[in-house]
């Protein structure tokens, strides 16, 4: 995922679009994972010829990466804490 990066909260909202699609992969069954190299790889000399050859040109700042895929188990929920909730 790329930003604007003249946008002062590009990267944060950034992650919040990973956020939520991470979110909606597991909706949909499957397994999805994030991972945070976009901003090093874009910077790079190669990945700078990745986003020229792909026609992307601009200001814009890596976020990062997800990768999806059918997961071979079934995750399991840590059991809720008792009392874990305190209210002020």
């Amino acid at each position: 995922m790329l930003v604007d990066a003249a946008a002062p909260t590009g990267r944060d909202d950034g992650n919040l679009v990973i956020e939520n699609m991470l979110l909606a992969a597991a909706d949909l069954g499957l397994g999805g994972c994030y991972i945070y190299r976009a901003k090093e790889e874009f910077e790079s000399p190669e990945g700078k010829e990745i986003l020229k050859k792909a026609g992307i040109e601009g200001d814009y700042v890596g976020v990062g990466h997800v990768i999806l895929g059918f997961p071979d188990m079934t995750p399991k929920a840590a059991p809720r804490k008792e009392n874990y909730i305190y209210r002020l």
